[in-house]
């Protein structure tokens, strides 16, 4: 059954998806923390757009970016973060001509995180004969922003041809993880779940897309 509907909705979307214009695109930017041990870093990724309606987009896009952790005695421990949404979103567009297009987005998907400890923490704990392990999950995050597009080289109908892209957007996610002290001789272990880390994010772009 469960295959079945899964067939089902990759042959709507193929079907809704073959006559709509295309969009794909590169960006970088910036990814502001929201937590006081969290920060920030610089973001990068790509994305694939379906132009339903002149007015409805559908985008799939992945962004990757990784930040310093400072460390805390109720979360994770001083290390680096690596954090990649896979995301789809649908954008209401508002074309002002061909050159000029402003939209918001909303969007969910699955963030594809890791977490290393510092090496010199590690290096530290290993002095007095213990191995430090600590681990993140991946989760799902929420996305809500507002964009403009501005053609640089317009193509024959609004949405075709070159153009500059700009983008704020804030990401909601939550994720959960673990740490793990295990003594080296004895191999003994002691740990604990990490709870209710959050990984919100304001994030800024700037890219360049093409619209078939």
């Amino acid at each position: 059954m469960k295959k079945t509907v899964i067939l089902c909705l990759m042959i709507v979307s193929l079907t809704l998806f073959s006559n709509a214009a295309i969009k794909a695109g590169l960006f970088g930017g910036f990814a502001l923390a929201t937590e006081a041990t969290y920060g920030s870093g610089i973001a990068f990724g790509g994305h694939l757009g379906f132009e339903l309606t002149p007015n409805i987009t559908v985008e799939l896009r992945a962004t990757r970016f990784s930040f310093d952790v400072t460390g805390s005695d109720i979360g994770l421990s001083q290390g680096r973060m690596a954090v990649m949404p896979l995301e789809l979103n649908i954008q209401g567009r508002l074309p002002v001509g061909k050159s000029m297009i402003p939209y918001i987005a909303v969007g969910g998907g699955y963030s594809l995180n890791s977490f290393d400890v510092d090496a010199a923490l590690v290096d530290d704990w290993d002095a007095v004969g213990m191995t430090i392990e600590e681990t993140v999950k991946s989760g799902l995050a929420i996305f809500v922003g507002l964009g403009l597009d501005l053609a640089i080289m317009p193509g024959p109908n609004p949405g075709q041809g070159l153009f500059i892209n700009l983008e704020a957007r804030y990401m909601m996610s939550k994720t959960s993880g673990s740490w793990t002290l295990t003594d080296q001789i004895s191999k003994t272990s002691t740990g604990a779940d990490l709870e209710d880390l959050k990984l919100d994010r304001i994030m800024f772009g700037l890219g360049f897309k093409y619209g078939f």
